[in-house]
């Protein structure tokens, strides 16, 4: 990959020009740190990982699928975004859109995701070290997913190119980089303190006890499922109105398995009434269901559902705990 060097004065440039022909959008701080749209890179805040994932501007929180009216159906014409450049994306978030573009691209064919995933550019910003105790991306296999990638030197970033719409961004800005002589090593790649999670295969460690230490204290409110950048369950709901029943849309809207009635289905029956089963299910979707059909862990190590779960249950603690179980001889 070819590398490039700029200057944080020419960083800055590079960026306010950009915001001239884009939505440049990036982390900002304010009551928590999001990603928000700027103008000026003095918004930027790049000291933590953003609170709330970059998920929501491709998958939705609530998306109009279609409206009716009595037995006609009308579908919202797709309204192309401009192009949207995303800055400040560190490597799980940037791998987590990798996961969802499998699911909802590769996999399923969303169009609606899809919209939104055509015109956005991402430019990521390497973490020097981990950016919070919960974080273990080290421990995922994650790889590298960007358009541009960009390493804090102090005085000035080198920026990887990962693809041809990133050489073409820095061909169209030529003036501000400077071709470097050699490539980005892998140890500047490692990010220290971020390889938290010691076991990463757990299929044998499903009826394990120690799991009752994060169920008993989990409050099944979802807060895990919202934070998490890769976390893609949704329910539809029409909603009409008394005045004229007959008219109204159906929305697809963010869900979470860890909510009862997620898997509740007529006749009331409930397919993972336990907290234990919710519990579990999405720890091992994230570590080993997702794997077993796309190869890699769905999961990439950002910690945000541990960082803002109410009981702060550290799931990878606990599996670094347990004790896999001895294999019986035959």
């Amino acid at each position: 990959m070819q590398v490039f060097r700029q200057d944080k004065k020419r960083w800055r440039e590079f960026l306010i020009r950009l915001s001239r022909s884009a939505e440049l959008i990036a982390p900002v701080k304010t009551d928590l740190l999001r990603f928000e749209p700027i103008t000026d890179p003095e918004q930027i805040y790049l000291e933590k990982n953003a609170y709330f994932p970059l998920k929501e501007w491709f998958f939705r929180k609530e998306e109009v699928i279609f409206q009716f009216t009595g037995n006609k159906l009308t579908v919202p014409a797709f309204t192309a975004p401009k192009q949207r450049i995303f800055f400040g994306v560190r490597k799980c978030d940037l791998n987590a859109i990798r996961h969802q573009d499998m699911v909802f691209i590769n996999d399923v064919g969303d169009p609606y995701y899809k919209a939104q995933r055509e015109h956005s550019l991402l430019l990521g910003y390497h973490c020097n070290t981990a950016p919070s105790q919960y974080c273990f991306c080290g421990s995922m296999d994650l790889v590298d997913f960007f358009d541009l990638m960009f390493y804090d030197k102090e005085d000035y970033f080198l920026i990887e190119v990962g693809s041809d719409r990133g050489e073409a961004l820095i061909a169209e800005h030529h003036d501000l980089f400077e071709q470097h002589n050699r490539l980005i090593t892998q140890d500047e790649k490692h990010i220290p303190g971020a390889d938290r999670l010691k076991v990463k295969d757990i299929a044998h460690l499903y009826d394990n006890p120690g799991w009752k230490e994060g169920v008993d204290k989990c409050l099944s409110c979802g807060a895990c499922t919202a934070l998490c950048p890769t976390c893609y369950c949704f329910e539809f709901h029409d909603e009409t109105k008394l005045a004229d029943p007959q008219s109204g849309e159906r929305k697809r809207f963010w869900s979470s398995c860890q909510l009862q009635d997620f898997t509740r289905v007529a006749g009331d029956h409930v397919f993972r009434k336990e907290r234990e089963e919710r519990f579990k299910h999405r720890i091992y979707h994230q570590l080993d269901y997702f794997r077993e059909k796309y190869g890699i862990q769905m999961c990439v190590g950002c910690g945000r559902c541990i960082e803002g779960c109410p009981t702060r249950i550290d799931f990878v603690d606990i599996i670094n705990r347990m004790e896999r179980p001895e294999k019986k001889e035959a």
